[in-house]
């Protein structure tokens, strides 16, 4: 039990400890990596708050944002399955390790905004579900960052601008396709990536502009350059056995209030680039809007190999997501 709670110091195994699932006392607690001013923190707040207001204050969710519990998202599912906490939210691509359905959301250009993201996410989401039901949780809703996009201290707009280019990346997709494509990626849970940032370990990111804004990238970075190269997803998930002991009401409840959340979350990915580039400008951070055509190829090219893989490894289970998001949009897949 709790595998990989063993890698949180002992002070903060501690304090996760003592947040123990109370479901039976009429408290839910719900750990989270993420800045309340975040598109993940901001949605995990509304379905707080939604919980509370609708049933009637006879559940309440404890909201530890932070990682103030010392949980990181690959902590999440050990977490939740052993009662640690009741409510996690996940980074997807944490996950892939167990199931390579949850670097779906993550393939390289497989969506062109979030309108295709959420017809991915609608033909995947019953193989979500299925996952966390077989690790003793139930799938309450997910929510996606905004388009990635590489932030630098320089336009990241050439083949070249790649080379040995030392970038976080947030999953295994990213990492394998930018090491095809000439850079020197690092995996880094969010947590991590402001001080590698700061101390030089990494020269620039991979992930939103969003994400970027609410960590005062601009404190370190100068450049955010536009590639939209995917839009990945986090899941909120709870331990199925805290769910179940509570009234149904209450479980209605928190279904309803993870619908308001997750249709919060969609909303804002639609709604919020504009207003965060201009965010950005006002901080004096340039935005790149265009690429050349080669580096468009050549990242292309570099994510074949990562597409293809993935459709190897999903098998059956994979192919029939990808047939299923293929007829919604009118592509084949």
């Amino acid at each position: 039990m709790m595998k990989k709670m063993l890698k949180a110091t002992g002070a903060s195994l501690a304090i996760a400890l003592a947040f123990m699932s109370t479901a039976h006392a009429g408290g839910l607690n719900m750990t989270s990596e993420y800045e309340l001013n975040s598109l993940m923190g901001k949605s995990d707040q509304i379905f707080a708050d939604k919980v509370g207001e609708l049933s009637k204050s006879g559940v309440e969710v404890t909201l530890h944002l932070n990682g103030s519990l010392g949980l990181k998202s690959a902590d999440n599912l050990d977490a939740v399955s052993d009662g640690v906490v009741d409510i996690a939210d996940t980074l997807g691509g944490v996950l892939a390790g167990s199931d390579p359905i949850f670097l779906l959301s993550s393939l390289p250009f497989i969506v062109s905004g979030p309108k295709e993201a959420r017809a991915l996410y609608d033909a995947a989401r019953p193989a979500y579900e299925e996952f966390f039901r077989q690790n003793g949780q139930i799938l309450l809703y997910a929510s996606p960052w905004l388009p990635s996009g590489f932030w630098a201290n320089k336009p990241i707009d050439t083949v070249e601008s790649l080379n040995g280019w030392k970038l976080r990346t947030y999953d295994a997709n990213g990492t394998r396709t930018m090491i095809a494509a000439g850079a020197s990626p690092i995996q880094l849970s969010w947590a991590d990536v402001v001080p590698q940032l700061a101390t030089g370990g990494i020269d620039g990111v991979l992930t939103s502009s969003e994400g970027g804004a609410t960590a005062k990238f601009d404190e370190h970075l100068s450049h955010f350059t536009e590639i939209n190269y995917a839009l990945p997803l986090n899941f909120r998930h709870m331990n199925a056995a805290a769910f179940e002991s509570l009234p149904e009401d209450q479980q209605k409840a928190i279904r309803e209030a993870a619908a308001v959340a997750e249709e919060a979350g969609w909303a804002a990915a639609t709604d919020l680039v504009e207003k965060i580039y201009t965010q950005l400008g006002g901080a004096g951070v340039t935005i790149v809007r265009e690429v050349q055509p080669e580096l468009r190829t050549h990242l292309n090219d570099a994510a074949k190999t990562v597409i293809e893989d993935w459709r190897g490894k999903a098998g059956e289970a994979g192919a029939k997501v990808l047939h299923a998001y293929g007829e919604a949009v009118g592509r084949q897949y």
